[in-house]
């Protein structure tokens, strides 16, 4: 029996992980090894040295495979930085046929004429998403399939990459000796490791914080509504503590990650942290200051969300609350921060479903962008199998064509 391999890359502004993992059974991953390395080469989630940043990612998957004992050749990599904007789309079919009723024709129709919209000539579409369907202006759907009508109209969610962006990375990837399964925006990916399905049915907001970026996705009603890529980050909090007290990067860094705050609140007692800058030369800096330059920038990220929100009208649409994964999300208080801010529930998101020796290793919110890349993975490697399988039935023609129809709807 061949075994089902699934490989993901999340190349970010300060770090590249690589994972590689197996189906064990529905939606459940066996990880078989992770490998991570410096990023090296890119700035705000995009590349700016393509050399660099394939040689980071070589490192990163020679160990995912050294450990997962598996050679890989293809990924599925995630897409984000800067240059990622999202646009919604409406428009609708009139239903010609007899019977009124919806076929996946009809479905077809909606998505390449929004193929069609005029977007940036340096732009591409990497994700049409459905948010809604409705019948005869009135029958909400998510599946119109089999709905009865003369009128299907439709809201999608339209996902918008640079091409000379996209590019870079495509190049470095290939350089790295892999090819590219297909590129996934980020916080969706995020939000596949790490999100209930009540609570994108109820209303959520993931806030995927990185390195150099903070990925911003809204659920509401089970399906995507917002998406915005914010360029205040983990990065920017570092730089403030090295700016506040005088440090190099790398001493910045180590401190935000060993005695970061992002609110006072939960911060015990003042201590006094001995910091060698220097092989000659020790300082002294209190942890209630530190945790004054922190929330900050912290709580201007919530902020400029928060506005972000308000201004899509999504903001009292979110009734679940606030999710806040990716390593930014590790200082510690930071759910409680958000809370403050947004006035809503928050919790930490981790990667959910996981078996294996390494998962202690993997339930991180560092890795949710990487271990969710793999679900849409699994969902390829299964189709194939069964198309295979059903091309060799007698009635494979209409398997084959319900296949489709529900493939159509799950890709989405």
């Amino acid at each position: 029996m061949k075994r089902e391999i699934v490989a993901s890359l999340d190349i970010g502004t300060t770090k590249t992980c690589a994972i590689i993992a197996e189906r064990v059974q529905e939606n459940r991953l066996n990880i078989l090894g992770y490998g991570f390395a410096e990023s090296v080469g890119m700035t705000k989630g995009t590349v700016a040295n393509v050399v660099t940043i394939s040689e980071s990612i070589r490192k990163a998957v020679d160990m995912a495979e050294k450990q997962a004992q598996v050679k890989i050749n293809s990924v599925n990599v995630g897409v984000a930085g800067i240059y990622i904007n999202s646009m919604r789309y409406r428009n609708f079919v009139i239903i010609p046929h007899k019977d009124s009723l919806v076929t996946k024709e009809d479905v077809e129709k909606l998505i390449e004429e929004v193929k069609l919209t005029r977007i940036p000539s340096d732009y591409f579409i990497l994700h049409i998403i459905p948010e809604e369907y409705i019948v005869d202006d009135e029958h909400i759907v998510k599946n119109p399939i089999g709905a009865m009508g003369r009128k299907l109209e439709a809201t999608h969610h339209i996902v918008l990459a640079q091409k000379t962006s996209t590019e870079k990375l495509k190049v470095a990837i290939e350089r790295a000796g892999l090819k590219i399964n297909k590129m996934i925006l980020q916080p969706i990916a995020s939000a596949n490791a790490v999100l209930h399905p009540d609570e994108k049915e109820l209303g959520v907001a993931l806030i995927d914080i990185g390195g150099g970026t903070t990925d911003l996705a809204v659920y509401v009603n089970g399906a995507i509504k917002h998406t915005r890529v914010i360029g205040i980050a983990g990065s920017h909090v570092t730089n403030d503590i090295r700016e506040a007290f005088h440090l190099v990067t790398e001493v910045s860094e180590k401190l935000k990650i060993e005695y970061g705050y992002a609110t006072p609140r939960v911060l015990v007692q003042d201590d006094e942290i001995p910091v060698r800058v220097s092989p000659v030369r020790q300082v002294t800096i209190s942890l209630s200051i530190l945790t004054q330059v922190i929330q900050l920038r912290m709580k201007e990220l919530f902020i400029m969300i928060d506005n972000e929100l308000k201004n899509a009208n999504l903001k009292d649409q979110i009734r679940a609350g606030i999710v806040l994964t990716g390593g930014g999300s590790q200082l510690r208080g930071c759910a409680e921060l958000a809370e403050e801010v947004f006035g809503k529930q928050a919790r930490i998101g981790m990667p959910m479903d996981l078996v294996g020796v390494q998962v202690n290793k993997i339930e991180n919110p560092i890795y949710s962008t990487a271990v969710g890349l793999l679900y849409d993975g699994i969902t390829s490697i299964s189709d194939e199998k069964e198309e295979r399988t059903e091309n060799s039935h007698p009635k494979a023609p209409i398997k084959k064509f319900i296949k489709k129809i529900y493939g159509f709807f799950k890709e989405f």
